[in-house]
């Protein structure tokens, strides 16, 4: 009787994000802070302010009116969950996974599992 082994995890090289970003990168689900205050927000809406260009309408999880920000406000990251497709460099298997690009940065290469 034979048994195969699981794929091991991808690997996964990164890109480690700078200090602050601009609010435009900003997605629903994502927690931020601004540079002068240490306190967490958490994004439960993020779209184009439809009365002024350049600005965003942010729903933050625990307010009641949305906060409206410029696009190229610098923000510093929290918690910033993505969902990435690379191409793995050995074989060119498609791997998608996710990862906080907050915490261990962007995903650029991969080696999947089964090398």
């Amino acid at each position: 009787m034979t048994t195969s082994s699981p794929a091991a995890p991808p690997f996964v090289v990164t890109v480690r994000l700078p200090e602050f970003l601009p609010a435009s990168r900003l997605h629903p689900g994502d927690s931020f802070a601004f540079p002068e205050d240490p306190t967490p927000l958490i994004i439960l809406n993020a779209r184009p302010d439809y009365l002024y260009s350049g600005f965003l309408r942010l729903d933050i999880d625990g307010e009641d009116l949305p906060l409206c920000i410029r696009e190229t406000e610098g923000i510093r990251p929290l918690r910033l969950p993505r969902t990435y497709e690379l191409t793995c460099q050995l074989c060119g298997h498609l791997a998608a996974g996710r990862i906080d690009i907050a915490a261990l940065g962007e995903p650029r290469f991969l080696i999947c599992g089964n090398h």
